[in-house]
């Protein structure tokens, strides 16, 4: 894994026109904090830069916080040479995980690992001041209580609707019609001085679902609602406005039940959990949560129902594991995790493709609650944060007060 990670980023180099193995202090910290830490050495093989400039940037980078030594590696005859590792002490998110009735505030460390939370009860058709309001509240309570080490490097934001990448605007959001496009990024851009990423919720979840960077993975979200992330080879694939893998709006029939987009027989008003919520024999009345207990208790008619809107969810999803080919189908949300869905939704997918997208694929659980979209949230937020360019002017800067050169 490490020789791979080396080799990729040796070629990476070249192609961003890295000459005579001038590596950047950007491009050193990233090969550090991917490969989870280097030697001198290694990096040397790595850049092929010269002795004396690598350990110029090193210095710099161990100078700003970006790096520091961590154990002594195997001797190999003289001095003992120490690995150098991304310096991600004490460095903490907070990722705020909004769907359609409830959200999650947490703040997580640069793995996206949750160190605390809080989830909320909510209706994300209210006015968006009244939906934000409560999370950053309970956002600032969480890092009021954070460790004196903790340092806050930036907040990620997942939202179900579609959203363009770069700027963080709502884009065609069905479930938000009377949000400013740029509501998020207003009302919560100012309210902590880091960086700030807004992402859809299935595509965040998407990425912190993958298990490395080479995989292409399609994930599925069926909470109140439904949304589908996907990814390949570690990127998020967006389309060209943002709303790749809004598979909820796939029409199923003609003169289906009607969605709360306004068409009739979308795939959401079949199979996503306000549906199946609504299905019942008209004297009951089950919430999300009811309906995974009741379906874990093998209560025969929920798990019917629940099997009937997964062949259909299956029926939609060939189309698109057909297309995309990916090495896993990831179904999370907390109707999307039950077991009983899961497997309705896999006998259809792999009833319905062909044997050459089928062979090797796995359709496996994801996480009910909100962890995938945490993990994915504090991915992103990394990126941004210790982008090659980001990192570069920043030590340029520091330098250029200093009277020094990069």
């Amino acid at each position: 894994m490490l020789e791979r990670k080396l080799e990729e980023a040796t070629v990476s180099d070249r192609q961003f026109g890295v000459a005579q193995g001038a590596a950047s202090h950007g491009r050193i910290l990233e090969l550090i904090r991917t490969a989870g830490g280097l030697s001198r050495q290694q990096l040397l093989s790595a850049t092929g830069m010269s002795r004396a400039t690598l350990y110029e940037r090193l210095d710099a980078l161990g100078r700003a916080g970006y790096v520091y030594e961590a154990e002594a590696l195997a001797a190999t005859g003289g001095r003992r040479s120490r690995n150098i590792r991304f310096d991600d002490r004490g460095r903490v998110i907070l990722a705020l995980a909004l769907g359609q009735t409830r959200a999650t505030a947490s703040v997580a460390d640069t793995d996206g690992s949750v160190l605390r939370s809080v989830t909320l009860d909510h209706d994300i058709a209210d006015p968006a001041e009244d939906v934000l309001a409560p999370l950053v509240e309970a956002g600032q309570s969480l890092l009021a209580s954070r460790e004196a080490s903790e340092s806050l490097i930036g907040v990620g934001v997942g939202f179900p609707a579609p959203i363009e990448a770069g700027t963080g605007r709502l884009v065609h959001a069905t479930t938000v019609p009377t949000w400013r496009a740029d509501a998020a990024v207003t009302l919560l851009g100012g309210t902590w001085d880091v960086p700030l990423v807004v992402e859809n919720d299935a595509m965040a979840a998407a990425l912190g679902e993958r298990s490395g960077d080479d995989e292409t993975l399609v994930y599925v979200k069926v909470g109140t609602g439904i949304g589908c992330g996907i990814v390949i080879d570690g990127s998020i694939l967006r389309g060209a406005r943002g709303a790749a893998g809004s598979i909820g709006h796939i029409r199923m029939a003609r003169e289906g039940p009607i969605c709360r987009c306004g068409r009739h027989g979308c795939l959401a008003a079949f199979s996503s959990g306000l549906a199946i919520s609504h299905n019942f024999s008209s004297n009951r009345h089950l919430g999300l949560d009811e309906i995974r207990v009741a379906a874990e208790q093998g209560d025969e008619e929920v798990n019917q129902i629940l099997r009937s809107a997964a062949d259909i969810l299956g029926s939609a999803l060939s189309a698109t594991i057909t297309t995309i080919n990916p090495h896993r189908l990831v179904l999370g949300g907390r109707i999307g995790s039950l077991p009983v869905f899961i497997d309705g939704v896999r006998e259809r997918v792999l009833t319905d493709v062909v044997e050459r997208i089928s062979d090797g694929l796995a359709v496996d659980a994801g996480a009910p609650d909100d962890r995938s979209a945490v993990r994915g949230l504090a991915t992103l937020v990394m990126r941004k944060v210790f982008a090659p360019q980001t990192v570069d002017d920043s030590i340029s800067n520091s330098l250029q007060a200093t009277g020094q050169t990069a």
